[in-house]
């Protein structure tokens, strides 16, 4: 391969034996055609994207000499980009390369495990082989071998602060990322952007610290771990960090437009609300609809409005706002305004609960400070119940929440006058079909 940018000739030999039996070796052949320099690259530990563990430069002497005494050898790393389709990028699984090194040093730890030091590392840009032209090189015999010398991948423990409960970990090549983001609210999405930080699944991120007892609070955007890479002896100090984080339960999100409640609406998600949401060209959540909800919305006093709605489904379901509020749900501090829901179920529906706030609202689910403006629940002549297996009321479908609301039930579509709808003392709706 040549390299015109070094003005020196390479010979790539990989470490894997000869080509066929009988055949010369790369080595001879090298040797053969005046590449008698070698310098070998040890993956030690690691291996070269080739799948190999060792790759040898072999230079043409008498053509870099030139009637020198001496030359000058630029060493490049395997990974350069100059090498063109010939790199080699070295890789070890929860490693990262601190460098290439001359010398190797090889000791025992307290556990018996075989410990590398390293020194004299290679500086690609500055360093050079200086060598006498009249000594005889043998391509089988490299003079110089350089060691990768490999660090464990640097590590953040996360760890849970009120139970000391360990959560998961951050794991990071420092040479290429020295710091990393603390979470934050993304406002435009209504999510805690969590940035590489590991998630903890049922579990809001809420504040970090330095310190078990929560005394150093970190208030920083990003963190910058406490390690640091000894390049000269190619090892690390303190490579692991802990973190101790505070943890709101739930998953939540923080809502200030209306685009952003639909996008993030789970059946168990909890919700902040910061701003008065208008429906109007936005869809309801089906999810909401029709779902078991176990989460929580603090509405803060918020206005949801202009919501439209429909049931369309054949199946078994519940439906409202809300299908089914469940015991542990929470919603609080919500006024709906002009919310139209529209009934148009076909003939299949049965075993069913329907109500404009809620098609079922378990007993001890907490609903406090709700109130409904101009609400519409609609019954479209399209509509017909077959049997009496169902339930629609005002609010609710089952279930008597402390609600104050402004509900009207109207028949609607291309036959209004087929329906006759009551509605008793407690906002349960009857419905009569008129067949003639």
């Amino acid at each position: 391969i040549v390299l015109a940018s070094l003005v020196c000739v390479f010979a790539m030999v990989k470490m894997i034996g000869y080509s066929c039996a009988g055949e010369a070796s790369p080595y001879e052949i090298n040797n053969n055609e005046n590449f008698g320099l070698s310098v070998k690259y040890d993956a030690n530990g690691g291996t070269f994207t080739t799948n190999t563990s060792v790759i040898v430069d072999s230079f043409n002497v008498v053509s870099m000499a030139d009637g020198s005494d001496t030359i000058d050898v630029a060493l490049v790393a395997p990974d350069n980009a100059v090498r063109g389709n010939d790199a080699f990028t070295p890789v070890r699984n929860g490693y990262f390369l601190a460098g290439w090194y001359a010398s190797r040093t090889e000791s025992t730890d307290a556990d018996g495990n075989v410990v590398y030091t390293y020194s004299d590392k290679w500086d690609f840009d500055n360093d050079k082989l200086t060598l006498d032209t009249d000594v005889s090189f043998d391509a089988n015999d490299p003079v110089i071998t350089l060691y990768a010398a490999w660090i464990p991948m640097f590590e953040i423990e996360i760890y849970d602060i009120e139970s000391g409960e360990y959560i998961d970990s951050l794991t990071f090549d420092p040479t290429s990322t020295g710091e990393i983001k603390v979470p934050e609210w993304d406002e435009e999405e209504g999510v805690m952007e969590m940035y590489k930080f590991p998630d903890r699944n049922g579990y809001t991120f809420e504040k970090a610290y330095y310190d078990a007892e929560g005394t150093m609070a970190v208030d920083t955007d990003v963190i910058e771990h406490t390690g640091a890479i000894d390049y000269e002896t190619g090892t690390a100090k303190d490579n692991v960090m802990k973190l101790y984080v505070e943890w709101t339960e739930g998953e939540w999100y923080h809502i200030y437009t209306a685009e952003q409640f639909a996008k993030n609406a789970t059946v168990n998600g909890c919700y902040e609300i910061y701003a008065d949401l208008d429906f109007e060209g936005e869809s309801w959540p089906t999810v909401l609809m029709y779902g078991d909800f176990t989460g929580v919305i603090n509405g803060n006093g918020h206005t949801f409005k202009n919501i439209t709605f429909e049931q369309t489904n054949n199946a078994k379901v519940n439906a409202g706002l809300f299908g089914n509020i469940t015991e542990n749900a929470v919603i609080t501090d919500i006024t709906f305004e002009n919310v139209e829901f529209t009934i148009k179920s076909g003939t299949r529906v049965a075993g069913t609960f329907y109500g404009l706030f809620a098609g079922k609202l378990a007993e001890n689910a907490t609903i406090s400070g709700i109130e409904i403006i101009n609400g519409k629940l609609q019954i479209d002549s399209d509509c017909y119940f077959s049997v009496d297996d169902y339930t629609i009321g005002l609010v609710c479908g089952e279930g008597n929440p402390d609600i104050n609301a402004d509900i009207s039930c109207v028949a609607v579509g291309e036959n209004p006058k087929s329906i006759r709808i009551s509605v008793d003392e407690d906002g349960m709706v009857t419905l009569v079909f008129r067949t003639e």
